[in-house]
């Protein structure tokens, strides 16, 4: 039994710092993976209508699959973009308000809401012509 103590005395501090470096890596990479997650969502927001727009988006429903807000978010963003009762500017709304909760609960500090809808340029910003 004395070896056995002294044996697990030994292993033990190894075996936990292992353990926790595990752990520690985990959670850097599901990190990692939500933050490439919504940089693709980021990427392709102002095109809603394009291919990879929808994988982006669906990359967001896998990724936060455990998460009820965003998939929830998600629903109502698929339900705003198959209206097409509803203007543009309603879709490019509920976008941003997507994204801007995902970066809320992910870490990106400092963005705001005007930060993302920048994707969404007004006709009118648009040069009218050559400048003189």
């Amino acid at each position: 039994m004395d070896i056995f103590l002294k044996v697990l005395n030994e292993i033990a501090p190894a075996l936990i710092v292992g353990i926790i470096i595990w752990v520690l890596g985990e959670k850097a990479i599901e990190k990692r993976i939500k933050s490439d997650a919504i940089r693709e969502l980021m990427t392709h927001r102002g095109d809603y209508a394009s291919t990879e727009f929808r994988k982006s988006l669906n990359k967001i429903s896998i990724t936060f699959h455990n998460d009820s807000e965003i998939r929830q978010k998600v629903r109502n963003l698929y339900e705003v973009i198959n209206n097409p009762t509803l203007p543009a500017k309603s879709t490019e709304r509920t976008i941003v308000g997507l994204i801007y909760r995902l970066c809320q609960k992910n870490g990106f500090r400092g963005l705001t809401e005007y930060d993302i809808d920048q994707a969404f340029p007004e006709n009118k910003q648009e040069p009218q012509g050559p400048i003189e």
